[in-house]
């Protein structure tokens, strides 16, 4: 019978019970590092989270510290100390203040409709400073230093770059040159600079042609109204008219080619028509009425919509219903002068008795209202009251260049030669 080994048996049981005891020991430890760096790794990516979404002190300084803007747009029946009370959360001895330190800059009750205030509140409840634009080229600022005001004025800060819009005339001149890319001011400042030569509201055909070479601006980075015409031709006929802008000694204006000023009271017509319906006579057959009756103005035939200009400098003297002459628009001008817009479909913002208007500064829109058969403009002259021929009257161009302003102009013709080819 064979003997078993017991002794040396249980050695080598004793000897796997120790490696596998081992082993599981040195598994638990390493387990243990794995979760500790892990954990660790965790809490310092929320450490540099928590970082990076905490605001730094000159961020938290720098949102503190970032003006506030309310922008107001001025209409009909505003009082300008009601707006500066409602929207600067200023007292009325602040508007005394800033009405009285404003009175020798800008009359805040000649306010426009239309026109624009800018507030800015730092951390006080009132505002800081108020902004407001007088027109396109100018502002005016009041700046509050505890209970003091200041009021001052300043050229609006344009981004102003060179464009150039060229067009065809397809239709009539007002509808080519917007779709051309220019503005409707730039558009009515256009036929007024060639009105001179040319008569936009009879001598405009179908294959005429323009280029206009003109500014164009941005104002925090948002379309402004466009800046001067810097050089223009027209093409009317075959016959290619040209003007130039130019400074002559502080007489900034408009040149011919041959540098005689273009200006003149009152402008050839007060809108951009398609054709004139009824001329300046004595005796015609009233539409309505089919009566025979004097007809002492001109009716211009557009569109319903098509603006309207003052034909020249002046004050309004009435604006509203006339009976027959639906909506009428009446100005006085100098040396005697006075003109009326009737039928209208509408007036232009700020337009009413006593309001002052500049030469080409829309007043209205073309309408068929009172006794009309369409969409037409009724506008008459008188001189001292006797009514005169608006096609007719005699506005010589001005005086030529002296020799040595005729230099520096041809350096500004120059300049736009090539452009306006």
């Amino acid at each position: 019978m064979k003997q078993i080994n017991r002794p040396r048996l249980q050695k080598k049981k004793s000897a796997w019970k120790i490696f596998f005891t081992g082993l599981f020991f040195l598994l638990l430890i390493l387990f243990f590092l794995k979760g500790f760096f892990w954990l660790k790794s965790k809490l310092e990516t929320k450490t540099e989270s928590k970082i990076e979404l905490t605001p730094s002190p000159e961020t938290i300084t720098e949102n503190k510290i970032t003006d506030k803007v309310i922008e107001y747009t001025i209409s009909e029946g505003d009082i300008p100390a009601e707006v500066f009370v409602s929207q600067g959360k200023l007292d009325f001895n602040n508007v005394e203040e800033i009405l009285s330190c404003a009175k020798d800059i800008y009359d805040f009750t000649n306010i426009k409709i239309g026109r624009k205030f800018r507030f800015y509140f730092g951390e006080e409840e009132c505002a800081k400073k108020i902004e407001y634009d007088r027109d396109s080229e100018n502002l005016i600022i009041i700046e509050r230093n505890g209970n003091d005001f200041s009021a001052k004025e300043e050229k609006i800060n344009y981004a102003i770059s060179q464009e150039i819009a060229r067009g065809k005339i397809d239709n009539f001149f007002y509808a080519d040159a917007l779709e051309a890319g220019l503005q409707e001011a730039t558009v009515l400042e256009t036929a007024d600079i060639f009105s001179f030569d040319i008569d936009f509201t009879t001598e405009i055909q179908a294959g005429d042609e323009f280029v206009i070479i003109y500014e164009k601006r941005l104002r925090d980075g948002k379309v402004a109204p466009d800046g001067k015409i810097l050089g223009a031709k027209f093409v009317n006929s075959g016959v290619s008219y040209f003007a130039y802008y130019f400074d002559n000694a502080g007489k900034n204006g408009y040149y011919d080619s041959e540098g005689r000023f273009l200006e003149r009271q009152f402008l050839k017509a007060p809108l951009s028509y398609r054709h004139i319906s009824s001329g300046f006579t004595g005796a015609r057959m009233h539409p309505i009425t089919r009566k025979i009756s004097a007809h002492y103005q001109i009716d211009y035939a557009a569109p319903i919509g098509t603006p309207v200009s003052a034909s020249a400098n002046g004050t309004v003297v009435s604006a509203g219903w006339e009976g027959g002459w639906g909506n009428m628009i009446r100005l006085r001008h100098e040396n005697g002068y006075t003109t009326h817009y009737g039928h209208l479909s509408k007036f232009a913002s700020g337009i009413r008795s006593g309001a002052s208007v500049s030469r080409g500064q829309i007043i209205g829109y073309v309408g068929s209202t009172g006794w009309s058969t369409g969409p037409h403009l009724d506008y008459g002259i008188k001189l001292n009251g006797t009514p005169i021929n608006p096609l007719k009257m005699d506005l010589p161009k001005g005086a030529p260049l002296d020799e040595e302003q005729m230099k520096i102009f041809q350096e500004t013709k120059n300049k736009f030669a090539e452009l306006l080819k």
